[in-house]
């Protein structure tokens, strides 16, 4: 089928082209009577060409991060939808340059908030347009090939809907999400046929443009945002998106008070047929959108306007009319971050250190009433800031921060002020944990291993004898792998006071039950693949509603594991479910069919593989054990599901399973270690983080499963600490890498660290 051109017409020359935008903002940062209220920022360079990505701050300080509350509004992020461009750089004059009949209202906007605003996130695209190349154009420029997602260094697109080859969907590009993105000239299945233009790029964040929104967004806590996008269909248009609710029943854990300020936004804008406002709805997708990685990833409530007909580039006349009705909303927005004359619904202070006065940054600050796992932590910023948007209502908060004692009180927001509540921490009083590793030789050894809380995990190395760590109150989790048939040991612990924990190096029965999956007593759609990796469904997502079966379950036979007390599972695995609700589980039951201990897990560990321990111990000892693996779907919202590479089952008898008083001191070296590896799986293009470098230089090899070196590089003159190196490993000799397993090996003077990964190709 022929597709015409969206437009038979050219631009009207009221839009901004990029150099026409870019030079006005220039020129208003040369203006002497705007210094201290406008600061124009680089925040990053497009995919393709380069081009700077121009950020506008007006504030009553603008070149001053100051404690003040901040918003963002972004005017494009696809290339043809250039009506949102235009109306930011009115709000930009606005607030510069205000009459008469706003000046007030202007001057306490500037005053009271930092402003940021993006005239387009998108040059690359935006320049396609005016052009007029293509007219519907709606991605970045990225050099893509007709023969796969590698350049060719031809600009390849189609000035019909869609077909375009070349290019990224900027808002396909964000983490969240982005698995359910649209492939490599994946057709789109709709009946408005915009093939290609939805593609996410080949891993998230490929993209310097999204970089670019999403450093500024981790850098700047935003307390609200706007994103104007238009609808080329016509079936989105004039409305205002929230997220999220999916399948009609998940809501996000704030949808309540996103969506009423949604809905006095959404009725501050008439629509163009002056009949009606435009209208307030749910986000449903999850394909890799800014708007929900925005709100999940930092606390931003963002929306994303549909601004607009199916007329995405009218002439002069309606594009005056269309800013005219959109400055209403953009006001109140602003309004309501600072309580202005509108609903001051909010709870915000300064969270300070109660010893000295000073600002405790990164401090979790949760709303019990509005959490939940999917949401990434809501921490404080370098002023002790703490800022949330709420109904009226009393509310519980916990504040919780490394080093300091937890705090949990009730507070109350209103809508006639803003309630101002600043938090004193407490110092966290300091223990000695003595981790006593107890050799069965009593030969001197090392093992290591890890210690996490909330907050962090550090690697660990200790020695046979005592070692000492100073921890401050709290619970811990701690962890030593062991290597071969040595046992694992692990245990979680509150600590509280000086206490000594024994870990014995001692080796013990090893039964590798992944070696007889899939197990014969099972119920559901389990999937073995020819790697000899069980999965919780054959498809890339489990069932979701259709489902013969609630709970997927599998169980191994009974284990004789007699005279022991102690029993490890130890099992490496990823898992991507809906966060809180679809769970995975992994329990050691005895042949009663009690539990003697279990693990569960959700939400999303799928970039990197995972290692886990589950331990069952028993003072009178065990007879025999089986193991139960479980996924329990709600059968509402579905994802990548569930999937185990390893499961080995340890036993042995342990003289140490208490937990005692401490009381020597060798304190243990922390080693170089790879943290991890991201994206792991990937197609090739990776980073590794690596813990504790000694600092100097290093060689970096890469292997295969055949133990042949297929990658060198060497890392010179870098400080210790950590360390992120990039590593392309999709081609290598000119060759693109096959499908397999690989191993990654970092070696200084003294140390080396090796890590496995994982190389996919399509």
């Amino acid at each position: 089928m022929l597709f015409l051109p969206l437009y038979a017409q050219s631009l009207d020359g009221r839009y901004h082209t990029t150099e026409e935008i870019y030079s006005y903002l220039d020129s208003l940062d040369q203006l002497e009577e705007l210094e201290g209220w406008f600061h124009l920022d680089t925040i990053g360079f497009s995919t393709q060409e380069n081009i700077p990505i121009l950020a506008v701050r007006i504030s009553d300080n603008a070149h001053v991060k100051e404690d003040e509350p901040r918003v963002l509004f972004v005017g494009q992020v696809h290339a043809e939808e250039i009506l949102g461009v235009e109306i930011v750089l009115d709000l930009i004059n606005d607030l510069l340059f205000p009459d008469a009949s706003i000046y007030t209202h202007m001057s306490i906007l500037k005053q009271y908030l930092d402003i940021w605003i993006i005239p387009t996130a998108n040059p690359e695209g935006l320049n396609v347009v005016h052009e007029e190349l293509d007219l519907s154009y709606r991605k970045n420029k990225r050099d893509l090939s007709p023969d796969g997602p590698f350049p060719n260094g031809l600009f390849d697109y189609d000035p019909s809907i869609g077909n375009d080859i070349d290019g990224v969907d900027l808002n396909r590009n964000f983490s969240f999400n982005w698995t359910f993105g649209d492939t490599f000239l994946e057709p789109d299945n709709s009946d408005y046929a915009s093939h290609y233009d939805y593609y996410k790029g080949e891993e998230p964040f490929s993209e310097g443009e999204a970089i670019a929104i999403r450093d500024l967004a981790l850098d700047n806590d935003f307390v609200f945002s706007i994103v104007w996008h238009s609808s080329r269909s016509g079936n989105l248009s004039e409305k205002v998106f929230t997220s999220w609710k999916w399948e009609e029943v998940k809501e996000s854990p704030d949808l309540a008070i996103m969506k009423s300020i949604a809905d006095y936004f959404a009725g501050s804008i008439s629509t163009e047929d002056g009949t009606s406002t435009y209208l307030s709805v749910y986000s449903g997708s999850r394909n890799g959108k800014l708007h929900d990685w925005f709100y999940r990833e930092t606390g931003s409530i963002q929306y994303l306007v549909e601004c607009g007909t199916s007329n995405l580039q009218p002439d002069s006349s309606l594009i005056e009319d269309t800013i005219d009705r959109n400055k209403p909303a953009m006001i109140y927005l602003m309004d309501r971050a600072i309580g202005y004359y509108t609903d001051a619904a909010q709870i915000t202070g300064n969270i300070l250190d109660a010893s000295t006065g000073e600002p405790v940054k990164d401090v979790n600050v949760e709303v019990i009433e509005h959490s939940g796992s999917v949401l990434k932590p809501r921490l404080t910023n370098e002023f002790g800031r703490y800022r949330r948007i709420l109904d009226v209502g009393t509310y519980t908060f916990s504040f919780r921060a490394k080093g300091y004692l937890d705090q949990e009180i009730s507070l109350v927001a209103n809508n006639s002020a803003i309630t101002e509540h600043d938090v004193y921490l407490e110092v966290a009083p300091t223990h000695q944990l003595n981790i006593r590793l107890v050799h069965e030789t009593f030969d001197n050894n090392t093992v290591a291993g890890t210690i996490s809380n909330e907050f962090e995990t550090n690697e660990i190395q200790i020695s046979t004898g005592d070692n000492i760590i100073n921890l401050t109150e709290g619970y811990y989790d701690i962890r030593f792998f062991m290597d071969g048939s040595f046992m694992p040991w692990e245990r979680s612990i509150h600590v509280s006071s000086d206490q000594e924990v024994s870990v014995p190096y001692q080796t013990g029965s090893v039964y590798d039950l992944s070696d007889s999956w899939p197990w014969p007593n099972f119920e559901g759609s389990w999937y073995m693949d020819h790697l000899g990796t069980l999965r919780s469904q054959e498809g890339q997502m489990y069932d979701n509603g259709d489902s013969l079966f609630s709970t997927l379950w599998m169980e191994s036979e009974l284990i004789d594991v007699s005279g022991m007390n102690r029993v490890v599972l130890s099992v490496l695995h990823r898992y991507e479910t809906e966060w809180d609700l679809d769970r995975a589980t992994i329990s050691l039951l005895d042949e009663n069919n009690i539990v003697l201990g279990s693990m569960s897990w959700a939400g999303d560990q799928w970039m990197e593989l995972r290692p886990d321990l589950i331990t069952a111990t028993s003072e009178d000892g065990f007879t025999s054990v089986k193991v139960r693996l479980e996924f329990a779907p709600d059968q509402t919202v579905n994802y990548r599901g569930w999937e185990l590479y390893t499961l080995d089952l340890f036993s042995t008898f342990d003289n140490y399973l208490d937990v005692q008083t401490s009381t020597t001191n060798n304190v243990p070296k922390i080693p170089m270690k790879i943290n991890g590896i991201y994206p792991n799986p990937s197609f090739g293009r990776i980073q590794v983080n690596v813990g504790h470098y000694p600092g100097g230089s290093a060689k970096v090899n890469v292997y295969n499963i055949l133990g042949q070196n297929i990658f060198s590089k060497i890392i010179n003159n870098r400080p210790n600490g950590k360390q992120i190196i990039d590593l392309d490993l999709a081609h290598v000799d000119g060759l693109m890498t096959s499908t397999g397993m690989y191993f990654i090996k970092i070696q200084t003077q003294k140390e080396q660290a090796v890590k496995k990964c994982i190389i996919l190709k399509n």
